[in-house]
């Protein structure tokens, strides 16, 4: 009887390790969380928004259903228009732009990473992980809002820009030279529809 009590406490501490040991290595085990992206962007369009989407506050609501949309007021050089932003909870993801006839959507900003890159760069990208040495597309430097930002054309494309960000000493207006936009991080991407 006491040899069986004996096993039995064998058996039950050997499970007791042995599911000890299995949650040691869970935890020292690192598991990165992947975001799956809401939707993504590509020189056609951010998800259901493209070239032939209205600037119009229930199509773009019907479009992000699940989404916070709202319409809002910007300035700019003392004059006021409407922007749609669409969030999740509190978390802006896009601001779109209209024309100048209010009618069609004239730019979409990027503003977190739930809208994935179809181009295959992430906000918070380097500079020079974006651009090969000496292969940077077009660059020009932001005003107004923008002002210190950098605006570059995504390789390849005609349409899609990103926003770098970083400090420079130089002039408002300019572009810094390459070797301190290197360091830069991108900010925001901005999708225009293509020219017809």
């Amino acid at each position: 009887m006491q040899r069986l009590a004996g096993k039995r406490w064998m058996l039950g501490a050997t499970v007791v390790l042995l599911s000890m040991t299995a949650c040691d290595d869970q935890a020292n085990t690192v598991v990165q969380p992947t975001v799956k992206p809401i939707e993504m962007l590509s020189v056609d369009g951010i998800g259901p928004i493209n070239g032939n989407t209205p600037f119009n506050l229930h199509d773009i609501t019907m479009a992000f259903q699940g989404l916070n949309v709202a319409q809002r007021t910007n300035y700019a050089e003392g004059r006021e228009y409407p922007v749609i932003t669409v969030s999740q909870d509190l978390k802006p993801l896009l601001t779109i732009n209209p024309d100048a006839k209010q009618e069609k959507i004239f730019s979409v900003m990027v503003s977190d990473n739930l809208i994935g890159n179809g181009l295959g760069h992430a906000l918070g990208s380097r500079f020079n992980e974006v651009y090969a040495y000496g292969a940077t597309e077009e660059c020009r430097a932001g005003a107004e809002e923008l002002s210190g930002k950098v605006l570059c054309y995504a390789p390849k494309t005609g349409n899609v820009l990103y926003l770098f960000g970083g400090t420079w000493n130089g002039p408002d207006g300019s572009v810094p030279p390459k070797d301190v936009l290197a360091n830069w991080q991108m900010e925001a991407m901005i999708w225009k529809p293509p020219a017809k």
